[in-house]
């Protein structure tokens, strides 16, 4: 539900005005490696990038732990794009059919209006930048083994902490549902 003013209808508390720096907070988690060695076999699998199914599991996480919709979110890369990512805790959706919910809209770039969401699959462990203007930001990264380290960054004026903790909890539940096809 949207609350007067806001443009959200996945956080906790509506929020006006984007958040400040001094606004964020940031919780991790991670993903051992059988679940990195899961993502990698559904990959090929799937013929999807990882990218897609961590924003499909991004989607199904975002509907177990706060309602169903649809987020629009800003996704890292040369060039920030957006995604449009179903959010749907129905069982009768399959992985691939949680696959088919991530669409792309091509063409944004970091001049357009930002979307209430940033994720960025880091493959190369490169490190993440604070992504300060979303009120929920993904940032996915290999660890030293097989695994993912995921830092959850989030405006502290939107969401309560449990909120956050609760989508990491999740997360590789929803990512073990859509690699499973």
């Amino acid at each position: 539900m949207l609350h007067p003013g806001t443009t959200s209808w996945f956080s906790d508390y509506p929020t006006a005005t984007p958040p400040r720096e001094t606004d964020m907070a940031t919780m991790t988690s991670a993903l051992d490696d059988v679940l990195g060695e899961e993502l990698a076999g559904a990959r090929a699998a799937m013929g999807s990038s990882a990218e897609e199914i961590l924003l499909a599991a991004l989607g199904r996480t975002i509907a177990r732990t706060i309602g169903d919709g649809v987020l629009e979110v800003d996704v890292d890369g040369d060039v920030v794009r957006r995604a449009s990512v179903a959010c749907s805790a129905h069982r009768s959706l399959s992985g691939y059919d949680l696959l088919t919910t991530v669409t792309r809209v091509p063409g944004r770039s970091r001049g357009h209006s930002r979307a209430d969401v940033h994720f960025g699959y880091d493959a190369a462990g490169r490190g993440s930048a604070m992504s300060t203007g979303y009120l929920l930001s993904l940032h996915v990264q290999p660890d030293s083994g097989a695994g993912l380290q995921l830092e959850w960054t989030y405006d502290t004026r939107g969401f309560d902490p449990a909120t956050v903790a609760e989508l990491a909890e999740q997360f590789p539940f929803a990512l073990i549902e859509v690699t499973s096809g």
